[in-house]
């Protein structure tokens, strides 16, 4: 499955848009802070996005920002029901999204470095 069928698409409407670079820093972001965490401490960190998602929304500040909160719950939820299958730490490398999600990006776009090796 690639981003553009699961993410930032409007999930089937249609509308194929591309995820913004605030998405996909978000997304990132959370890759390497769970890794090596188990599935409660990836829940943990999950009701913690959920919070920062809920003060954001009662304060006004830049579109961006909130959706890079938005993205980031979102790919805390997806790891965290990874986890939920098995008993193991969170690995990206070992992760088949991430990996089908840097494949496809790769497909579309072969100029862009890795997100291994953005940092």
């Amino acid at each position: 499955m690639s981003s553009d069928q699961d993410r930032g698409t409007g999930r089937g409407s249609g509308d194929a848009q591309s995820p913004t670079d605030e998405q996909r820093a978000g997304w990132h972001s959370v890759r390497q802070r769970a890794e090596g965490l188990t599935h409660h401490q990836a829940k943990a960190a999950l009701e913690a996005a959920r919070q920062t998602v809920e003060a954001n929304s009662r304060r006004d500040g830049p579109r961006r920002e909130h959706s890079r909160a938005e993205a980031e719950v979102e790919e805390w939820e997806r790891i965290t029901e990874a986890l939920a299958d098995h008993a193991g730490r969170y690995d990206p490398d070992a992760d088949p999204f991430v990996q089908g999600e840097l494949a496809g990006q790769a497909d579309r776009e072969p100029g862009l470095p890795s997100e291994n090796n953005a940092a």
